[in-house]
């Protein structure tokens, strides 16, 4: 009988998000809390004699090097059997449930899981600190999901500190159908305030010592790119302001959007609010606890 690994792969939304700086390769300086949330995608992963193959169901997904999963896996393999001609291989189903585009980590998520999932079929016994050496390659969400549930990420997303968990309770997520370009909206908001790759790790290391306690930012959520995702939009401001009368916390734009999310304390008021969306087009929403454990 061939091994079989499945794992669920959960979704993030960012509590808070801060952009520091522009970095000299390109990408920005952020310092932003972050919390997995239970959306998933499922990831099973089947011993082959060689090779990596690919399938998907659900969602609109590539199955070549465009997929982040696919990415890993071969980054994996080349990285733990660099001499051999016939290195281990692996068939690997991805069904997709969180939402592509969205800013909600779910490819990031997916190649933390695919980086988990080999390390065991494969019996490499790698530990999640070098795993993550490797994520952080494929993309900046990838190590936060190394650590989840709930951690600060800084740097470009890869330096990861856990946090303490978030109390318990349930949040709304709301997409309203529309993809959103994370590069297109980086480069927006660098051209609104005017960001420089100048070095700022003073202003960085100053800002992250006196960064906000998680009261203060359920009391004030903060995305510093939310404005220019809700410009682009502006059906996510009216998405916002149903989500705050319908009695959402802590409402806010998650990454770099389109999805908004509110908290709610008791699960019957979060279906209650997620009631109001489902009857709307194109608009899709989901109920989803606050995890206080990975499933990675």
């Amino acid at each position: 009988m061939k091994k079989n690994i499945s794992i669920k792969t959960p979704a993030k939304v960012n509590l808070y998000l801060k952009v520091l700086g522009r970095r000299e390769d390109g990408y920005h300086q952020i310092i932003s809390l972050m919390q997995m949330v239970g959306l998933y995608d499922f990831l099973v992963f089947r011993e082959e004699r060689s090779g990596v193959h690919l399938t998907v169901e659900g969602g609109s997904l590539p199955v070549d090097r465009f997929n982040l999963v696919l990415r890993a896996a071969e980054a994996l393999q080349l990285a733990a059997f660099p001499r051999e001609t016939q290195p281990k291989g692996a068939s690997i189903r991805l069904t997709k449930n969180i939402p592509i585009s969205a800013g909600l980590g779910g490819g990031s998520s997916d190649a933390a899981a695919t980086l988990i999932g080999l390390n065991r079929l494969w019996g490499l016994r790698w530990p999640r600190e070098r795993l993550a050496l490797l994520g952080a390659t494929l993309g900046s969400d990838v190590p936060f999901f190394l650590y989840g549930p709930t951690a600060w990420a800084s740097g470009r997303g890869e330096r990861i500190e856990a946090a303490a968990p978030a109390e318990q309770g349930w949040m709304v997520l709301v997409n309203p159908g529309i993809a959103v370009s994370t590069a297109s909206v980086y480069q927006a908001f660098s051209q609104k305030l005017g960001l420089t790759k100048s070095d700022r790790e003073l202003t960085i290391n100053k800002f992250i010592a006196h960064r906000p306690s998680l009261r203060e930012i359920f009391h004030r959520p903060h995305n510093d790119l939310e404005e220019v995702t809700l410009a682009a939009f502006p059906q996510l401001t009216q998405i916002k302001k149903e989500l705050l009368s319908l009695g959402g916390k802590g409402v806010l734009m998650s990454g770099s959007g389109p999805t908004l999310f509110a908290t709610f304390r008791e699960y019957a008021l979060a279906k209650e609010a997620a009631a109001a969306f489902e009857k709307k087009d194109s608009v899709k929403v989901w109920v989803a606890r606050i995890l206080k454990r990975s499933p990675i």
